[in-house]
């Protein structure tokens, strides 16, 4: 998400270190053939231990990655981070990870010195779309062994969208995180259903650009019908709260079924707004769906499901795996190995994680962030979206 974003999350900044070690037992020298066979034994036992936990034949054993999100810590984030921490140590690499206060120059001068401190691997998550495509064609040009996964970074320079050779970008499917919420709408109101949509765009930045799709395309096949957009001033929940409340002010309530927000900040905001005004609250009230979620979210869900009826989300604990599985990859030199749940392929350098609906109507008295595999559809969560190799099998964390 665009560095602006994240000034609405708590600001701080987190160095975790995990260092991760393997010890080795010597067997006691054989008295006789019996124990010469047990002692034998014992280390086929031990053999196959290893072959099952996936650390034969482990070829990142001993290196050292980072994770470096732009953003300030955020529970979503932490979800990410923690997955992320397991895999390595389950794989005997050290695991740091950073979070640099929405701050893009933080971030770059934070890969820099992950960078020149010899590291292995880096896990990049959102950089900034206009600055990320020349900082790092930079530091991989300064240092080629470094191995770079990036998350929800677009690279754009030249009025163009670039690649990076030996680099792969990983994203949340965003056109579909608008779409499952747009799918929740047309199953309540059928096709032709009149909404209202909540961002800020065009061109204001990548993740929107890209939900935004999803909404053209139902738009253009009738699915669905813009009735009107509100955008608010920044990236803030006060500020579309104060925006989305005026525009309150100009709508009819029989002209609208539903809103979309792009933006669970921003619907934080629209959500105050709806329960502030009678008209659209109580018995009449008009419901909103979201894209993102967090621990807000989920409370305000369940205490005005009828308001705050859905959000369009991915697996954030499975997307720290994910992201570091692509990053083991590289490491290993394994790209062919590099798999894309969205087309199927193998061999990428573009994944993407297709969205889920969380919706409220499922949602538990004890639902939190990181329990939500236990209500939502198969696409969240899903273990067929990892990366796999016989050395990191799908299930060695589950």
């Amino acid at each position: 998400m665009k560095k602006s974003i994240a000034v609405l999350l708590t600001v701080i900044m987190t160095v975790g270190l995990t260092a991760c070690g393997s010890s080795e037992a010597n067997a006691p020298a054989a008295a006789d053939n019996t124990q010469t066979e047990a002692v034998a034994n014992e280390s086929a036992d031990q053999a196959a231990e290893t072959q099952a936990d996936g650390s034969a034949d482990n070829p990142v054993a001993g290196k050292k990655v980072a994770y470096i999100n732009v953003n300030p810590s955020a529970s979503i984030f932490q979800m990410w981070k923690d997955s992320a921490a397991a895999l390595s140590e389950k794989l005997d690499v050290q695991f740091d990870y950073f979070f640099c206060d929405g701050d893009f120059n933080k971030w770059q001068d934070t890969v820099r010195t992950c960078a020149s401190a010899g590291y292995d691997g880096l896990l990049l998550s959102h950089g900034s779309q206009d600055g990320s495509y020349v900082f790092l064609k930079e530091i991989t040009e300064q240092y080629p062994d470094l191995k770079i996964v990036t998350f929800d970074t677009q690279f754009y320079a030249d009025g163009e969208f670039k690649k990076l050779d030996g680099v792969t970008q990983f994203f949340q499917q965003d056109d579909s995180l608008v779409t499952v919420l747009l799918d929740s709408f047309i199953e309540k109101y059928g096709e032709g259903v009149r909404l209202l949509k909540v961002w800020r765009g065009p061109n204001y930045n990548s993740p929107f650009t890209r939900r935004d799709a999803g909404w053209q395309a139902y738009e253009e096949a009738g699915k669905i019908k813009t009735v009107g957009e509100v955008q608010p001033l920044q990236d803030t929940k006060e500020s579309a709260n104060t925006v989305f409340a005026a525009a309150l002010q100009g709508i009819n309530r029989e002209d609208v079924d539903g809103v979309v927000v792009y933006y669970d900040a921003y619907a934080q905001g629209v959500y105050q707004a709806i329960i502030e005004n009678p008209n659209f609250s109580g018995d009449n009230a008009l419901p909103i769906a979201s894209v993102d979620i967090d621990p807000v979210d989920i409370t305000n869900m369940k205490t005005a499901p009828e308001i705050w009826t859905a959000a369009g989300t991915t697996d954030w604990t499975l997307n720290g795996e994910i992201g570091m599985r692509i990053l083991f990859l590289e490491i290993a030199g394994e790209y062919d190995k590099i798999y894309d749940p969205a087309t199927g392929k193998s061999g990428v350098d573009y994944v993407e994680i297709p969205g889920s609906a969380i919706l409220a109507s499922d949602l538990k008295e004890d639902s939190t962030v990181e329990t939500l595999g236990n209500i939502a559809s198969d696409t969240y969560g899903n273990l067929d979206y990892l990366s796999e190799t016989d050395w990191m099998p799908k299930d060695l964390l589950h």
